[in-house]
């Protein structure tokens, strides 16, 4: 009873809280991108010197919106089709990496589909025959909350996500493509590869664990937290709160390389853009956003999305992981950044890749085992064990990649040199 009762008081003061700071968040966004506030709203974007068409397609009464930028004549060798994930937007979380894959070769056609069912208008509508998967924690105390005769919108899982991207995808007279996703965008690109691998030349997929992880390893967070927490995130103000936590306090991990790389940007540049989506935007989601967020991680989880990994085993389309290089590294307070570990005891790749810090919990660089990276332009590959699924696996530098691209341009390259080489 005390517990709870402390929860309770402890909710409450959380949301407070954050309500103070979303205030201050709003106040910030405006002034960073007031200029844009106020003038006409355009469906054509420059990003880094690109122009990026902003459209939507209207099935069964919803419009999902698409981004697209290059050749819209290109080749299907010479298509990308790309999809982001939380907590920010979906669509502009992507769009400096597809800038930087447009620049690279005049010749692509990349598109950026939203996460579908997250634009800003869709609404949450909950099946009364329908019901929750998954528990939720709940913090202070982690105690597990039975969620399963709570109701949800079926829309919001990764499955129904995939086939209606299947359907946007064939309304775009679409028959083969590359894949790229980040975040959730992995989740939906994979649950597509599986009912129709004859649509993907690759995928390319970005901060999501693989094919191993260990059911003990879900009671280490929230103070270590390996793979996405997603029971804590069932809660739209944990979710909040977790993430304003390893922004900006670096508890129970941060990722400092976001704002010491492009802290002292100048106004008006790509930096500064930067800064405004990965800090203050990622930090000041609307409720309702975080209610469809809610929606999605009461559908899935980390060991159900592994299982499902096994059916991409035997298919015979070319899949590369692009990763941040600062996975578990430790930061100046000695605490871990981010959340998805390539090496050592936690390695959720070990199947896949060589240890580069073995028997290590967090880098540690006297045992860094340097002969195993291979430098190339903007990113490094890492050596793959000799039975591996993955056709690449590529580390990108100053990122961890928990929740949106930080390094464009090395993301990009990774990317392009895959597709290229395939």
């Amino acid at each position: 009873m005390i517990k709870i009762f402390s929860e309770i008081v402890f909710a409450f003061l959380v949301q407070t809280f954050l309500l103070f700071l979303k205030i201050i968040f709003t106040v910030i966004c405006f002034f960073r991108e007031k200029e844009k506030l106020f003038t006409k709203q355009s469906n054509y974007l420059n990003y880094n010197g690109v122009c990026l068409e902003k459209r939507f397609i209207h099935i069964n009464g919803y419009q999902h919106l698409i981004t697209q930028c290059g050749d819209i004549d290109a080749s299907e060798e010479n298509t990308i089709v790309m999809m982001g994930g939380i907590p920010s937007d979906p669509s502009e979380s992507l769009y400096w990496m597809a800038a930087e894959l447009c620049k690279s070769d005049k010749d692509l056609h990349v598109l950026i589909l939203h996460l579908p069912y997250y634009e800003e208008y869709s609404t949450i509508d909950l099946d009364k025959d329908s019901f929750a998967k998954f528990n939720a924690f709940k913090l202070p105390f982690d105690r597990e909350i039975n969620l399963k005769k709570v109701n949800i919108d079926p829309k919001f899982s990764h499955e129904s996500q995939a086939q209606i991207t299947l359907e946007i995808f064939q309304k775009l007279k679409l028959k083969k493509a590359h894949f790229v996703g980040h975040d959730r965008g992995v989740i939906v690109f994979e649950n597509l590869l599986i009912t129709n691998p004859e649509i993907f030349l690759s995928l390319s997929r970005g901060s999501q664990i693989w094919d191993y992880y260990e059911d003990d390893w879900s009671k280490l967070a929230p103070k270590i937290c390996v793979g996405p927490p997603h029971r804590y995130m069932a809660y739209p103000y944990q979710l909040r709160l977790l993430f304003i936590l390893i922004t900006f306090i670096k508890l129970p991990f941060g990722i400092t390389e976001i704002a010491s790389h492009l802290r002292g940007s100048k106004k008006d540049s790509e930096e500064y853009d930067r800064v405004t989506h990965l800090i203050f935007k990622a930090n000041n989601p609307s409720r309702k956003f975080l209610l469809k967020v809610q929606q999605t991680f009461m559908q899935t989880d980390s060991k159900m999305e592994v299982k499902n990994r096994e059916k991409l085993k035997n298919m015979d389309v070319k899949i590369m992981q692009f990763q941040g290089e600062d996975e578990f590294k430790y930061g100046k307070n000695g605490k871990l950044i981010s959340d998805q570990p390539y090496f050592g005891i936690y390695n959720l790749f070990r199947n896949e890749v060589e240890d580069l810090f073995p028997g290590c919990v967090g880098q540690d660089l006297n045992k860094k085992a340097s002969h195993l990276i291979e430098e190339k332009k903007e990113y490094k590959k890492l050596k793959l064990l000799p039975n591996a699924t993955i056709e690449s696996f590529t580390l990108i530098p100053k990122s961890a990649h928990f929740n949106v691209i930080e390094n464009p341009k090395g993301c990009a390259n990774a990317v392009y040199d895959f597709i290229k080489n395939i």
